[in-house]
């Protein structure tokens, strides 16, 4: 996370120290007119409409993300029941006493 905060920073620097040294008055033609502004400030703000599209579409990844993992722990937990379930079923079947630990592993098995 450090690492990723301190790039960021030296590259806006970069952007900046780069942007300074253009800073010569350019012409922008847009569709509904024309306007004069200075180069290191087209920089500027594409730099930063860059890096917020960035944030954007991470920030929409990472929900994606935690929306796929909550559905996945979801299965895995009705999974498990439905295997705690059948294992109960076949005790029971068997006539056999099994020791279950927490995390399903049989550890000892014992007829009745």
């Amino acid at each position: 996370m450090q690492k990723g905060f301190i790039f960021s920073l030296l590259f806006a620097i970069l952007v900046a120290i780069f942007a300074l040294k253009n800073a010569n008055k350019v012409l922008i033609d847009f569709i509904f007119g024309k306007v004069s502004i200075s180069q290191a400030l087209v920089i500027l703000i594409s730099a930063i409409l860059g890096a917020v599209i960035v944030a954007i579409m991470g920030s929409v990844r990472n929900f994606k993300l935690k929306k796929k993992v909550k559905e996945l722990n979801k299965k895995i937990e009705s999974i498990e029941v439905e295997k705690n379930e059948l294992r109960f079923l076949l005790e029971e079947q068997n006539g056999n006493t099994l020791d279950i630990e927490k995390d399903g592993n049989i550890i000892d098995e014992q007829k009745s």
